[in-house]
């Protein structure tokens, strides 16, 4: 696409400035549609905080402190301070002061770990990625989360930066630098348009690739392209707001044009917040490739199908994607996973794009009795705080009212539910 920068040469008539700036006010004074709540940014339910917990570390018996110092002074001795033994002693350390809650000396020892482990076996060594998960752990807990990015980009780099051989080690450690990626969007790391598109792209040539190589298996491939779909879930959250703050800013001339860079990025934004919609379609029919005559997996994509129309706003497609999954698993005898996938409203995304791991810190936690509409809008929302912690709940009902839920579906239609009761975990 070629873009043609405004070059007039000569001052436009004034009554085209007025016209173009009554059009920005008028714009400006329409109300924006504001994405919903994306669940798992905010608060999590709590039969699902154990699922998007980071590993923890078990708990040493103090004693194991002075073992594992006897083993580091013993292998020193015997092989100097860049000894192979020392690894696997000082990783050991790490957990116990890790698990102790010594995070700063944790983060020590973990190093340490990791240059010996360089020196002896180079800096691609496997050996690593023990250490470097601990280490991001410690990071995380000492939410220094700048350090922990730059940790990330070291370690997608050390595991080939999800390139072939498709070994586990390294397609594991490649979809875990991109739920990174969709973390560090949460945490408003760096410029977050610009890492979402560039996370985007990333996602796009692995998956391409992946596609492209026959012995690349379906399960990279599968896991690769949902990665995808989680991304996309991001999109009107992170551009929208964006593209409405540069369209109505101050960075502009005097006739209202906009710095060619400005413009070109802006653009380059709209675009994929137009284009999203069917990015997101196409992502899904990329699964249903590889489900081959799975009945399951095929009803899976049509849930999926769903929630992505659901989400944008497309509630007759979204009818029509629920209406194939209950269908499909009707004809399948399918009726314990059909209640499960549809008998009750579920909060959306339901892939956890938006979801931020818990962590160790102290968070309170909600009871919440509301009702959903057919629509998949929260009302009527009663919320108190358990187990004794201050929790803001007028906060917490404000933005349970903003997540959008698939609505409970029976024959074909969707279904009003009321009394709905769950307990929610606040995140920090």
């Amino acid at each position: 696409m070629s873009i043609v920068p405004n070059s007039w040469s000569v001052t436009p008539p004034v009554c085209t400035v007025l016209v173009a700036a009554l059009v920005a006010a008028l714009l400006a004074s329409l109300p924006a549609v504001a994405a919903p709540v994306g669940y798992g940014e905010y608060f999590l339910r709590a039969d699902d905080v154990a699922e998007y917990s980071t590993v923890s570390v078990a708990r040493a018996p103090a004693s194991d402190v002075d073992q594992y110092a006897l083993q580091l002074q013993q292998a020193e001795l015997l092989g100097g301070p860049y000894a192979d033994g020392l690894a696997e002693p000082l990783a050991q350390m790490g957990n116990q002061l890790f698990a102790v809650g010594n995070y700063p000396a944790a983060v020590a020892t973990y190093r340490r770990a990791l240059h010996i482990l360089r020196v002896n076996d180079g800096l691609y060594s496997e050996r690593q990625l023990p250490v470097l998960r601990q280490l991001i752990l410690a990071f995380r807990e000492t939410r220094d989360w700048e350090t922990l990015d730059e940790r990330y980009e070291y370690f997608f780099r050390v595991y080939g930066q999800g390139q072939a051989p498709y070994t586990e080690v390294r397609m594991r450690a490649a979809l875990e630098y991109l739920r990174w990626q969709r973390e560090a969007l949460h945490l408003k790391l760096g410029e977050k348009s610009r890492r979402l598109l560039d996370l985007i792209a990333l996602n796009e040539r692995l998956v391409r690739e992946l596609m492209s190589d026959p012995a690349a298996p379906d399960l990279w491939k599968r896991e690769f392209v949902t990665s995808q779909m989680e991304n996309f879930y991001l999109i009107r959250d992170v551009l929208q707001p964006y593209i409405q703050q540069a369209e109505f800013s101050n960075s502009k001339d005097i006739f209202g044009a906009k710095p060619l860079a400005l413009d070109i990025e802006q653009q380059r934004m709209s675009m994929m917040l137009r284009s999203a919609p069917a990015k997101g379609r196409q992502v899904l029919q990329d699964l249903r490739l590889l489900a081959g005559d799975d009945v399951l997996e095929s009803a899976r994509i049509d849930l999926h199908l769903g929630d992505w129309y659901h989400w944008n706003g497309n509630r007759y497609r979204a009818a029509q994607a629920y209406t194939s999954v209950e269908e499909q698993l009707r004809a399948a005898g399918e009726e314990e996973v059909l209640a499960q996938w549809l008998g009750q409203p579920v909060e959306l995304p339901a892939n956890g794009a938006f979801v931020r791991p818990p962590s160790s810190d102290q968070t309170g936690n909600v009871r919440a009795r509301f009702d959903v509409s057919s629509q998949g809008d929260v009302r009527d929302i009663q919320a108190t705080a358990v187990e004794g912690m201050e929790v803001d709940t007028s906060l917490f009902r404000r933005r349970l009212a903003a997540t959008l839920f698939r609505p409970r579906w029976e024959g074909g239609r969707p279904v009003a539910s009321s009394g709905i009761e769950r307990n929610y975990q606040i995140l920090p």
